[in-house]
């Protein structure tokens, strides 16, 4: 949680381009300068939306998809307790909460299920054809975590390129709730899918099974690596539900 503190810039805070962060430790330029701007597409980190409560408090959500990051951050936040978004300077309010896991616990914990569905929180898009395509078909969604599971997980856990062939011949939607959403960038904006989607592995065989692995793992991870593209600007928030709640559940 962060609450607005004061106008002025604080030292030592870098910033990230495209008004995202990365509160690293002073004097880090070498490392926030390979984490923002070196690498190249898919970057190892995402930033969600800020949102407020109303009452001058914030909160703000940044994942990391590689480890080795994870030391300057962490020395960031105990050295430097604000952090600059967009115009506001923002005071971290208590302690940030932390989830970590790592690639082999995702690929270990996984289940089988035949069915995931995916809550997309932040307008959701997808680079196709030099286009924004913003519905979340099977082959896009998984197609964009598994190509970043591939570019941070160790190179024993990476899935195979022909898996989403996989998906292309076994996933369907079988259930969905979605809405339209403008997600504006400054003077820019662009159009995304909000809401719930559900997917189901269709067929039978031991080819069909040996699938089911991946997705789950990738459905899980997508609460770490967001879905589609602009992630790190706030876009392809993503969460896996174990259910889909009607109004009468949540009653």
């Amino acid at each position: 949680m962060l609450r607005s503190e004061r106008s002025e810039f604080p030292r030592g805070l870098k910033l990230a381009p495209d008004d995202t962060f990365l509160p690293l430790q002073p004097g880090q330029n070498e490392v926030n300068s390979r984490i923002v701007h070196d690498q190249a597409e898919p970057k190892p980190f995402t930033v969600s939306p800020l949102t407020t409560d109303g009452e001058e408090r914030y909160r703000l959500r940044v994942t990391l998809l590689e480890d080795q990051y994870w030391a300057y951050v962490e020395k960031g936040m105990k050295q430097e307790r604000t952090i600059r978004v967009e115009d506001k300077i923002l005071a971290l309010d208590g302690e940030p909460e932390v989830t970590h896991r790592t690639y082999p616990d995702l690929a270990q914990s996984v289940s089988t299920r035949r069915d995931v569905i995916l809550r997309f929180d932040s307008p959701t898009s997808f680079k196709s054809r030099e286009m924004a395509y913003p519905l979340p078909d099977p082959v896009l969604v998984f197609a964009s975590h598994c190509a970043r599971w591939n570019a941070f997980a160790p190179e024993a856990l990476r899935i195979s390129e022909a898996w989403s062939e996989w998906v292309a011949l076994h996933v369907a939607v079988s259930r969905f709730e979605l809405n339209s959403q403008v997600f504006r960038f400054g003077d820019h904006q662009q159009i995304g899918s909000v809401g719930r989607v559900q997917y189901v592995v269709v067929g039978n065989g031991p080819e069909v099974e040996e699938g089911r692995g991946p997705l789950n793992a990738l459905a899980d991870y997508a609460f770490f690596c967001g879905t589609g593209h602009k992630t790190t600007q706030g876009m392809g928030q993503t969460r896996r539900l174990d259910r889909w709640e009607t109004d009468s559940d949540e009653r």
